[in-house]
């Protein structure tokens, strides 16, 4: 099988934790963040690094131009090293391309293929994967770059697609869905559903982006059993840029198998489709702070890092699971150690990418009640984090260093 790397959300464990665990739900959520950093990643090609392969026990095309790289390119939320890949190098394949390592659970409708041997676990409805993407030239345009990338499950069958590409006037992201139009595909027509009037449909969803900045992008999507009704939406830099759904009919219809897909894990590609550019040899996009998720249709955040305080810095992790208890959040600086016990409730604002969480903890071994905010800004600017608690006690700000990830 296809190596791959398990990880499952998991609160920390410190001393002063007294929050019980136990909600099924929190076992059914994975994810995983990935920002490139050592140890776990070195210089050279990904292959073979932290799960990142081909598809089973395909190794990665030598011929395609990617690389865990340093970061020379001055992009702070970067830190110091980043995923290099370009399309000097294409063609139409997809077993030796870069696949992510794939979650312990797949993420699908009822019914929807997994393979056998590609995804598994316990499947979810739903997916979330984001990611910063950044010129290696940002002084100029690389003419012809693209890259795309797919949530798929193992070996190319993928669902959705995003691709980048560096234009005239700046970089761009595009979006592809597949759309059955009237007469629609049924159990009883299928080829209704892959006839002249149905087909894969380009949307560009943002264009003329800054390439001597980095750009994010986040993709989510919502699996409904039956045709026609998967929901998927991406954001650009923080910016909600488009409604679509997802390649459920193409497989439905166009495979015949009357069934769609799961998903677990990302492909990166070159595409001959996308053009190529020898140009771009060593050259690229960077990729960075890649995370993603699936889950039972809850929403869940995580976040580590510093924001600036009066005296210095104060040090903060949060983590919130699918239920409300499923939560934990620490703080720790000069003078306030503070640790949660227990949590009332939380609120997510899709539109801003906020997160509220309240309940009650121990600050400096006293019991108090606590409020916490974080905002996913979307890559254009830092995350924030703030943490109020009843004693008078308040820490607010950008981060410093560190990462918010909300889904």
């Amino acid at each position: 099988m296809r190596r791959r790397l398990f990880a499952r959300s998991s609160l920390s464990v410190v001393a002063a934790l007294a929050l019980t665990l136990a909600s099924p739900m929190y076992a059914n959520a994975d994810s995983l963040f990935i920002d490139f950093e050592t140890p776990a990643y070195h210089v050279g090609t990904i292959q073979g690094q932290q799960g990142w392969s081909g598809s089973l026990v395909v190794p990665i095309n030598p011929a395609i131009d990617q690389e865990v790289v340093l970061n020379t390119y001055g992009y702070k939320t970067f830190g110091g090293q980043s995923w290099r890949m370009s399309n000097a190098y294409t063609d139409g394949a997809f077993a030796d391309w870069p696949f992510s390592p794939s979650l312990a659970n797949e993420a699908g409708e009822t019914d929807a293929d997994n393979g056998g041997v590609f995804s598994g676990g316990v499947r979810q409805r739903f997916f979330g994967v984001q990611w910063d993407f950044a010129s290696t030239v940002p002084g100029a345009q690389q003419e012809g770059l693209q890259i795309s990338t797919s949530p798929d499950r193992g070996d190319g069958a993928r669902m959705s697609f995003i691709r980048m590409r560096d234009n005239a006037d700046g970089l761009s992201v595009e979006f592809v869905d597949y759309q059955d139009r009237a007469p629609f595909g049924s159990s009883t027509s299928p080829t209704d559903g892959c006839g002249a009037e149905d087909d894969f449909v380009l949307t560009t969803i943002a264009s003329g982006l800054d390439r001597s900045k980095p750009h994010r992008v986040k993709l989510t999507m919502a699996f409904v059993d039956g045709p026609r009704n998967d929901v998927v939406k991406v954001w650009v830099d923080g910016k909600l840029s488009h409604t679509g759904t997802s390649w459920e009919d193409f497989f439905r219809w166009c495979e015949g198998t009357q069934n769609s897909r799961t998903v677990d894990s990302m492909i990166f590609q070159a595409r001959t489709s996308g053009g190529e550019a020898v140009g771009t040899l060593h050259h690229g996009f960077l990729f960075d702070n890649l995370s993603y998720a699936s889950t039972s249709g809850c929403h869940t955040g995580k976040g580590e890092g510093n924001v600036g305080t009066s005296t210095g810095k104060a040090h903060f992790k949060f983590e919130k699971n699918c239920a409300d208890k499923d939560a934990n959040v620490e703080e720790d600086s000069a003078s306030q150690q503070f640790q949660s016990t227990s949590i009332n409730g939380s609120t997510f604002d899709v539109d801003t990418q906020t997160l509220v969480i309240t309940g009650a903890g121990l600050s400096n071994g006293l019991p108090v009640v606590f409020t916490m905010t974080a905002v996913d800004n979307g890559g254009l600017i830092p995350p924030t984090f703030s943490l109020t608690l009843s004693d008078g006690f308040a820490v607010s700000g950008p981060l410093l260093d560190g990462s918010i990830f909300l889904e």
